[in-house]
């Protein structure tokens, strides 16, 4: 099992309440990089610990492209979503208004 307090190579916030954060982290185990995106709690003492609410794989070339193609879809889905929104607003409103 990885030790999720070991220091890691990176790490970002990607979302934050006051009571948890949801985190990108990457850290090395037996000489092997893995990937994790996962939950952290605020403990009693203040200090933010990581849940059992997560995915750690490993950095590979499969799982690293793999990732990076779905998120770029997500984003290029996004973007078409707020054009649509905006190009044709007056007419999804009497759709969805009337």
């Amino acid at each position: 099992m990885i030790d999720l307090t070991a220091p890691s190579i990176y790490e970002k916030v990607i979302q934050e309440t006051d009571t948890e954060q949801v985190r990108l982290v990457i850290n090395t185990f037996r000489e092997t990089e893995y990937i994790s995106i996962r939950k952290y709690y605020l403990d009693f003492e203040e200090e933010w610990k990581p849940s059992r609410d997560g995915i750690t794989m490993p950095i590979d070339f499969t799982n690293t492209r793999n990732l990076l193609a779905g998120m770029l879809e997500i984003v290029s889905l996004a973007e078409s979503k707020e054009v649509i929104e905006k190009e044709f607003k007056d007419v999804l409103d009497q759709i969805y208004l009337t």
